[in-house]
């Protein structure tokens, strides 16, 4: 894992997002390499971030194994919704004219939701601020740059199929924040006798 590269990817897709989206057409990494390589290291930054977060404003309310089972269904929240977005997604290229590649696919979403992972880590770090997941927004932003170098999805059905695409990201999202904040809401439950 190295984390210059990390940086440096993050970096330059957010400040000059074309420019990188050109070089990581010219890549070819498998799913398993990206998992590794890439959505990991946020995912156990997402739950570090969380887990601080969490034991600085909730440490006197909660134990630490509640805080800790917390920032891994954060980080389980993140790496649900990269995979089963990129076996969605992948499903419908073909009805946008784009051939049907899965490994593209996972690379186009997992490169686009580097500014989710960014804004999740700072929602950890700062929970009481929600207001920053804003900044997750720029993942649109992201994908729409990144829907041709990729896939190479043509001009005339690009705006459908980045709209459908995000309909089905913010669906997925939706669900697995239920079953997660079920989850929580049950923890919480059995929590409660640390509270009183």
């Amino acid at each position: 894992m190295n984390f210059n590269s990390l940086f440096n990817r993050a970096k330059n897709l957010i400040l000059n997002p074309q420019e990188e989206w050109v070089k990581i057409d010219a890549e070819s990494p498998n799913r398993s390499q990206l998992i590794k390589e890439y959505v990991l290291p946020y995912i156990v930054l997402i739950a570090i971030c969380s887990f601080i977060g969490a034991a600085i404003f909730t440490l006197q309310l909660y134990s630490l194994s509640y805080i800790l089972i917390k920032s891994i269904l954060s980080a389980a929240l993140a790496l649900g919704l990269v995979y089963l977005s990129s076996i969605i997604i992948n499903e419908l290229t073909i009805s946008f004219g784009t051939e049907k590649n899965l490994d593209a696919t996972f690379k186009l979403v997992t490169y686009s939701f580097t500014s989710y992972f960014l804004a999740s880590c700072l929602l950890g770090i700062l929970p009481d601020f929600p207001i920053l997941g804003i900044f997750g927004l720029h993942s649109i932003y992201l994908f729409w740059l990144g829907v041709g170098p990729i896939l190479k999805t043509p001009e005339q059905t690009k705006i459908g199929f980045v709209v459908v695409s995000v309909l089905i990201i913010i669906g997925i999202y939706a669900i697995l924040s239920l079953i997660i904040g079920t989850i929580e809401t049950g923890m919480n439950y059995i929590a409660q006798p640390i509270l009183q």
